[in-house]
């Protein structure tokens, strides 16, 4: 699975707009501010981003199964 690291800073904006709607986009700008403040770090909000992009990406029998062993 692509990690934050394995990608240059080009790679992961291109990604993440690839991936993510507009509206997605400024959800997860609100989603922030209002959990950190409105003074919060952008690279805070698209490492934030680049998560969501990731689990969009992710299929569903990929992704750890929790509470089931």
């Amino acid at each position: 699975m692509v990690e934050w690291e394995d990608m240059t800073p080009e790679e992961r904006d291109r990604f993440i707009y690839l991936s993510l709607s507009e509206n997605a986009l400024k959800a997860i700008v609100m989603i922030m501010q209002r959990k950190h403040g409105p003074d919060v770090s952008t690279e805070t909000i698209m490492r934030y981003a680049f998560k969501i992009a990731r689990d969009r990406m992710t299929p569903k029998h990929l992704k750890k199964k929790s509470g089931k062993a």
